[in-house]
């Protein structure tokens, strides 16, 4: 079977998995408390920092639904560290009711237990709507919600992934951009040639510079390739895996990125980018949010897609963001009667009109910014996820292996050839190793 999947694929398997069974236009209720009990108390554990759109959003959703349901949620805000804490938590049976997860870790999670059925919150009908929680979602951002046993998370917005540059300083690329590869390196060649920066990236972060080697692979060789390279260290001998390599190193040696690139840290590069110091900038459907407090005068943040390479139709990545329930959650009724409060496109909308998202409902209007990145997703017939799963399936090789070889190819400390050669012993080593 080709390695290239294509989003009519993906949907069969997510309607196998997550639809079968359910009851076609019919909408249940989920269990209220006990009359006369005393309310539950949900406990969440965040990813955000206070003072994030993401956390303000959630405070909007958790005092209506405590105004209108009696049951308090206790948050604790405690930002990007909380993943580690909260596998352990889980895993000892001490963790939160309801928490962050996305495509990033929800297969992960799955398999060690940590997630609540959520088959009866899907064909719950929203508070005040006339549709049911999978109805507001499109195939596509359900599948992207799933994992081996159906939904896992309820999403709430949608991730990405784009070349963005600002549009009031090149509307000739905003009208006619760049399409394939060739065409994108000409684009960095004219920047350079008329002494802009055509680059900015934080090469302290392994999993931002990354980036160039995953999109390269996904449009030379389709989903799948990649965490190919975990599962095989043979898949290393591919051509397109050299190609995709190669890719990286021209963006190196051509001096596109600017001089200390390798030694700045996030969001150092995306912050100077909005202040027009760099012309373009690779990175997620988020960056436009990010750095709205930071753009300069007149910025107009716009995206181009990643370029196709040889022809091939162009893989777009669609990844899942949301919140999870606790599989022994001792309050999972009143969890989800939040999840399915949280559903409603009042709600939602927020995701696109505070924190300049794609949000995951399929009736709300994206940011103009993202137009053109939501398009493509919904037009695309080639789909994969974040690092196309391998970091997901594939942890301790994407850790130990990949990232720091790729930072060493994104440095130009080893060529694209050198870098193929160690991809290749290492993982052989690692699946020695490891099995």
């Amino acid at each position: 079977m080709s390695r290239r999947q294509t989003l009519k694929r993906s949907l069969g398997l997510f309607a196998a998995i997550a639809v079968a069974g359910a009851t076609v236009g019919c909408g249940t209720q989920l269990r209220e408390p006990e009359a006369g009990g005393e309310a539950a108390t949900i406990t969440y554990w965040s990813a955000w920092n206070e003072g994030e759109a993401q956390q303000k959003i959630f405070e909007t959703v958790r005092e209506a639904f405590t105004a209108e349901t009696g049951i308090e949620i206790e948050v604790e805000y405690l930002g990007r560290q909380v993943t580690t804490t909260l596998v352990n938590a889980l895993g000892t049976g001490t963790g939160p009711d309801l928490f962050d997860a996305g495509s990033r870790n929800l297969r992960d999670y799955e398999q060690r237990g940590f997630l609540a059925d959520m088959s009866d919150l899907m064909k719950t009908t929203i508070p005040g709507e006339d549709n049911t929680v999978e109805e507001s979602f499109s195939a596509a951002v359900l599948s992207a919600a799933s994992g081996e046993k159906g939904v896992g998370i309820l999403p709430t917005y949608v991730n990405s992934n784009a070349i963005w540059f600002n549009a009031a300083a090149h509307p000739e690329i905003d009208k006619n951009p760049p399409e394939t590869w060739e065409e994108f390196i000409a684009v960095l060649d004219a920047e350079k040639a008329a002494g802009r920066v055509p680059l900015g990236a934080d090469g302290t972060v392994p999993g931002y510079n990354v980036f160039w080697f995953y999109q390269s692979m996904m449009q030379t060789s389709g989903p799948g390739s990649l965490r190919a390279l975990a599962e095989d260290a043979a898949n290393w001998d591919a051509s397109e895996v050299l190609q995709s390599a190669q890719m990286v190193q021209q963006i190196v040696d051509g001096g596109y990125l600017q001089a200390d690139y390798m030694g700045t840290k996030y969001p150092d590069a995306q912050n100077r980018w909005a202040q027009n110091e760099y012309s373009f900038i690779l990175g997620g459907s988020y960056l436009e949010g990010e750095t709205r407090a930071q753009q300069a005068s007149g910025f107009t943040a716009r995206t181009i897609l990643f370029p196709t390479v040889d022809g091939n139709e162009r893989t777009m990545e669609a990844t899942a963001s949301g919140l999870a329930a606790n599989a022994d959650s001792k309050n999972l009724d009143a969890v989800k009667q939040f999840l399915a409060f949280a559903a409603k496109k009042e709600y939602q909308e927020l995701y696109s009109t505070e924190a300049g998202f794609i949000a995951a409902r399929q009736d709300v209007t994206p940011p103009e910014t993202l137009e053109t990145l939501v398009d493509a997703i919904a037009d695309a017939t080639s789909t994969t996820q974040t690092y196309d799963l391998a970091g997901a399936l594939h942890s301790a090789w994407w850790n130990d292996v990949l990232l720091p070889l790729n930072d060493q190819l994104f440095s130009g400390a080893i060529d694209a050839e050198q870098f193929v050669a160690l991809g290749k012993e290492q993982t052989a080593a690692h699946i020695s190793a490891n099995g």
